[in-house]
């Protein structure tokens, strides 16, 4: 595991590789002995190895989408429509492509995010929030919008109530902007996009996952945007989805002799190589194009602290274990024990998770448990 100043200097490879160390050195404010320390420890990690700091196994998990500041209000009690309610408040960094980000960063995965934000003091604060974990080289600025802003209102059992996002500035991620780091994608470990991109770049991501058999996964952010994903997902590996997502994009609705089992089969008919319906603290369905039909039902947490961060933990869990080869009863128990433990903190991405945290815990969560 990476300490917080090897981490920081590897970030700083990672953007040039030809650095001297005294050049790093005046970046981080330490002195060159101290810099050529830790580049010796990374290389006796393996994260390092040759001249200019080659980095060994380099190929990045590329994610595209928002990235925003999350402003959340708790309700202290019962909220009551009409009239001012007490709360108590808290702003953290946010976004769904930047969140599985951060999440996989603290995993020890390679990544790199592909976003955009505003010329303003809240791009630069989630550029600092989220630089430890990610490689935000590819992060432009744009003058003509605001930075994403995302607004949670919690009732008092910590349940979203309502939530307002400004994410405007994700229009600008055309398939233009994106066809400029079409070599990043065609180089990357796995590739995951959010749905504040525009319909028409996801039309160009999934056609580049198809026609170059990149490894693509997609998570959708709201119901409402569910109209931005194309009809023929064919080339997209993954679909991370909640049940209103899966009905928005089906019009089908669940109950009424429609189960869970034939929306993932329905979502199967559009292309897709597997899916993954959860649906909150009820069972959530697994389905594959080779027949594989799987369910599991979440552990219930007594006390849920803020539920906001659970479906990007969940699918940052997943993802996680789909790029490291694992079992899929392995892969879906990370996502719902990821998922478990997010709920328990403030945090949209909590800070004590880690690649050995993670293996830990879900043993001991799912010691006596099974898929069926």
């Amino acid at each position: 595991m990476l300490t917080e100043r090897e981490r920081e200097i590897l970030d700083l490879i990672r953007q040039d590789p030809y650095q001297s160390q005294q050049e790093l050195a005046n970046q981080v404010g330490y002195s060159r002995s101290t810099v050529a320390n830790l580049i010796s420890s990374l290389v006796q990690k393996n994260y390092l190895r040759g001249r200019a700091y080659i980095l060994e196994d380099s190929k990045s998990v590329v994610c595209i989408g928002g990235m925003n500041l999350d402003r959340k209000f708790y309700a202290r009690e019962r909220l009551q429509m009409g009239t001012s309610n007490p709360v108590g408040a808290s702003l953290s960094v946010g976004g769904v492509g930047r969140n599985i980000a951060e999440n996989l960063g603290r995993l020890e995965e390679d990544v790199l995010l592909l976003s955009l934000v505003g010329d303003d003091h809240d791009g630069e604060q989630l550029k600092t929030l989220t630089q430890s974990y990610v490689n935000l080289k590819y992060v432009e600025k744009q003058s003509h919008h605001p930075t994403s802003s995302y607004v949670a209102i919690l009732d008092e059992d910590g349940d979203m109530t309502l939530a307002l996002a400004n994410m405007t500035i994700c229009d600008e991620m055309t398939p233009s902007w994106l066809s400029k780091y079409e070599n990043l994608l065609l180089d990357a470990k796995g590739i995951v996009a959010d749905l504040n991109l525009p319909k028409e770049s996801l039309d160009y991501l999934i056609q580049l996952a198809r026609e170059q058999g990149l490894q693509l996964a997609v998570v959708p952010v709201s119901a409402p945007k569910m109209k931005h994903l194309p009809q023929d997902l064919t080339g997209v590996e993954w679909l991370i989805v909640n049940l209103d997502e899966s009905e928005a994009y089906l019009d089908l609705q669940f109950g009424d002799g429609i189960t869970k089992k034939d929306l993932a089969q329905a979502w199967l008919g559009h292309g897709l190589k597997q899916v993954l319906i959860t649906a909150g603290v009820d069972i959530m369905v697994y389905a594959h194009q080779d027949g594989t039909y799987l369910e599991l039902q979440p552990i219930k947490l007594e006390q849920v602290v803020d539920a906001t961060g659970a479906g990007d933990a969940l699918a940052s869990g997943v993802i996680y274990g789909w790029l490291n080869g694992l079992a899929i009863q392995e892969t879906l128990q990370l996502g719902l024990t990821n998922s478990y433990y997010t709920i328990s903190s403030q945090d949209t991405v909590r800070p004590t998770l880690s690649k050995e945290r993670l293996a830990k815990e879900r043993k001991e969560l799912f010691t006596n448990e099974t898929i069926s």
